[in-house]
Order: C-alpha cells, then structure tokens, then sequence
C-alpha cells in the first residue's frame, strides 16, 4: 500500500485535517487535531517494522504526563487504573514506555483512531491533578 493509499484512509477514516509526513526510510510522522487537555498535540509516528506497521508515540505521552505527575504517582492508583484500561480498551501495547498499536489486516485508519483514542484517555489522568481541578 503506498503511503497515498495510507494517508487517504486515514482522511477518510480519521478526518480531513490528519497528514502524513515522510520522516526517514519507513518512517512517517502524522499529524492530527487530536490534543491532550493541556492544549498538547498528541505525537505519533507511523513506521515500518519487520512484522509489519505500527503508530507509535516513541514514549511522548508518558513523558507529556511526567512534567506534571511524578513517574510514581503515574503508576500506581487511579492513575494506573486509567492508563490500564485505556490500553486495554484499545489494544495499545506499552513497549517499555513508548506506546504502540500494530496495524492489523492495512486498517490504517481504524488504527490510528483506536490509537488516538488511547493516547487522549491517557491523558486524562491530568484530570487528578491539583493543577487542573477547576473551584466550583
């Protein structure tokens, strides 16, 4: 499938605003609207490997997440539970930090809007932070 076909299927899929940009041999970072809470944009990199393609977050949201919450508090309670079930739900794979969801049957867009999905409930644990609770 060539990374035209991919992009196509992601619009189509995903939406309008999403764009593929070669970044290294097998290698693609793509853009989307999709933000964290904090107004971050989410990173993911589609890329090449050898039993196929994978979205990956090359270990940015766990690290967007520990400027505000200690790595401790990250895993462990409610936050834990969060992050959990968000990969779960999802099937995102935590690969030593970075986050990954392998491209089944060339669903590209089916993955990548499973996989932002995953990233954008993950960062929702700064939802249990001080700093964004809002006083009624």
């Amino acid at each position: 499938m060539s990374i035209k076909s991919i992009q196509q299927d992601l619009i189509d899929k995903v939406s309008a605003k999403i764009r593929v940009i070669p970044d290294g041999t097998g290698r693609f970072r793509v853009f989307t609207p999709f933000r964290f809470d904090d107004g971050d944009h989410i990173s993911i990199v589609l890329k090449k490997e050898a039993d196929g393609w994978v979205f990956s977050d090359e270990g940015h949201t766990y690290m967007n997440l520990t400027y505000d919450i200690s790595e401790k508090k990250l895993f462990s309670g409610t936050r834990e539970r969060i992050i959990s079930n968000a990969l779960s739900k999802f099937k995102v794979e935590d690969r030593y930090g970075e986050l990954i969801l392998k491209v089944q049957e060339i669903r590209f867009g089916d993955a990548l809007y499973s996989f932002a999905q995953a990233l954008v409930r993950i960062g929702d644990v700064m939802c249990l932070s001080k700093k964004y609770v809002q006083p009624i």
